[in-house]
């Protein structure tokens, strides 16, 4: 395993349960954060802190200096303003990947959002965050970075571990998918298993049972093959 891991949004949702599933596998990882003393109340002394701002490049750099992988679970909350889709979704993310090639990190994993492609998407209309994932999935891709471009399902606060799981590429599949289950794909897609670069989309299948990742891993093809 990786252990050498910059988590960015990781006070998020998903980004949460990254952290936890890293530090409960023995991984100490770092996290970049705006408020540290949210940061940490969530995990105490069991990540090393970085106070940084996707929105600003300059503070990315000495978070990543000497690690080998960066995951981006970063995502705006708001429509306009100053986390708007554009500055976060889109200039966070060129930020990040820049700062990663400047600091030689060697696996980029970013999470993105189904039906990307679909400018006509009611999601969408929430400042065309979609056109703005979109563009921050392209920058990554031309970057020259080995990554994974994870595309979820919509989002659930639900246990995960309880389905079956569909990947596939070519954003055609609608779903719904744990954020329990999102993370374990993050840190699978991290671990060796990914074909790369790499983009797909995950929703839990119709069926009960445990994902086969070695199986849906195997499937995916590389970007640009």
């Amino acid at each position: 395993m990786i252990k050498d891991i910059l988590i960015v949004g990781g006070t998020g949702r998903t980004g949460q349960i990254i952290v936890r599933n890293l530090t409960a596998n023995g991984v100490h990882p770092h996290i970049l954060v705006r408020d540290l003393s949210k940061a940490e109340a969530l995990f105490g002394a069991d990540v090393t802190y970085h106070i940084g701002d996707v929105r600003d490049y300059e503070t990315l750099l000495k978070p990543m200096e000497g690690l080998e992988a960066v995951i981006s679970a970063v995502g705006t909350c708001a429509p306009v303003g100053k986390n708007c889709p554009k500055r976060v979704d889109y200039e966070g993310v060129v930020n990040l990947v820049n700062a990663a090639q400047t600091q030689g990190v060697k696996r980029f994993v970013l999470i993105s959002s189904i039906a990307v492609t679909h400018s006509e998407h009611p999601l969408n209309r929430f400042g065309r965050i979609l056109d703005w994932k979109l563009k921050g999935e392209e920058a990554l891709r031309q970057s020259g970075l080995d990554y994974a471009i994870v595309r979820p399902g919509g989002l659930k606060d639900t246990p995960g571990g309880n389905h079956a799981l569909v990947f596939d590429q070519g954003d055609h599949i609608l779903g719904t998918l744990s954020r329990e289950d999102l993370a374990d794909t993050c840190l699978q897609a991290l671990d060796g298993l990914c074909k790369s670069p790499v983009t797909f989309e995950v929703v839990e299948a119709d069926q009960k049972g445990h994902p086969d990742w070695a199986k849906l891993f195997a499937a995916l093809v590389p970007d640009g093959s």
